[in-house]
């Protein structure tokens, strides 16, 4: 017996207090497509509706995911594209594009469409460019389930819905970065060598550590291993131990009476002006400064 086809959209006009997040969602929808049915489906506003003769622009973000049968993608940048189960598109502003689902198979799609002040910086740190706006993902069932969830808010536009359904839109992204780490059976092994690295490292706070020695360790090319370290980490492995030693030094600093230059030493940096310069860079506080600040700010039970 066939489902009950279920297809759904809806355009929100925006609140002040959704712009506030610096993301909002400004559309959302969900529709079958059946074999030989024309495509898009009709009740969509003039300023996302479109032909495939024609394509369109979109003002802001819109990011689409397939969950069953075939279709083709076109944008500007990136060409024609093959879209698949578990293929899914960020449509980015002002890019030209088209995509439809082949006549004999039909799809089914799910799409939120969102912009905001701070918008940029979410897609700048995903794993889309607008040479490569389409992602294929083989096992989605968790992003279609976001997808379903954040419907169903939609749906109900009870109070707050806005920010719940941008929190979903950050675990969509998640979930997607995640799985384009971890897709290649070489990256999942490498994940046991970067965890024995890291350990290494943290193990390791005094002086400069020697990154060709921690590969020949590992009985790991030097390049490749530093490339998988930033790829995994976002961090070369000189950068990751200056986190781990800064880290180490705020734990110190707000859970010791040591003083600075006994920290500096505990935590492996060559003198206390070269430790003090480098937390100043990082944290915008000479270690002074945000020992003091952060202690006087829980005693008043405020945030520093």
């Amino acid at each position: 017996m066939r489902n009950e086809r279920v297809n759904f959209y809806k355009y929100f006009p925006v609140s002040e207090d959704s712009t506030n997040w610096g993301i909002y969602i400004e559309n959302i929808g969900k529709s079958e497509v059946l074999q030989n049915e024309n495509y898009p489906l009709s009740g969509h506003p003039d300023t996302h509706f479109f032909t495939w003769d024609k394509g369109r622009y979109l003002s802001s973000y819109q990011m689409l995911i397939i969950t069953d049968g075939q279709g083709v993608f076109e944008s500007e940048s990136a060409g024609m594209i093959s879209l698949v189960p578990g293929s899914i598109i960020l449509l980015y502003p002002n890019e030209w594009h088209r995509y439809r689902p082949l006549k004999r198979t039909g799809w089914k799609e799910y799409w939120l469409g969102f912009n905001g002040s701070t918008v940029n910086n979410l897609v700048m740190g995903s794993q889309f460019e607008t040479a490569r706006p389409v992602i294929a993902i083989r096992d989605f069932v968790e992003i279609q389930r976001l997808y379903d969830e954040a419907v169903i808010y939609s749906i109900e536009e009870g109070p707050g819905f806005q920010q719940i359904v941008v929190g979903i839109l950050f675990q969509i992204f998640g979930h997607i970065h995640y799985s384009v780490k971890n897709r290649t059976r070489q990256s999942k092994s490498f994940l046991v060598h970067i965890n024995n690295a890291k350990e290494i490292i943290q193990t390791r706070l005094k002086g400069e550590i020697d990154v060709p020695q921690i590969a020949s360790e590992l009985n790991v090319g030097y390049a490749l291993f530093r490339k998988k370290f930033k790829e995994f980490t976002g961090l070369s492995p000189k950068q990751y131990q200056t986190q781990v030693k800064l880290n180490r030094a705020k734990t110190l600093l707000l859970g010791s009476d040591l003083p600075v230059k006994s920290i500096a030493f505990e935590t492996g940096f060559e003198s206390i002006y070269h430790f003090s310069k480098m937390f100043k860079e990082k944290t915008g506080y000479s270690p002074t400064e945000f020992r003091e600040i952060v202690k006087e700010s829980g005693k008043n039970g405020q945030n520093p």
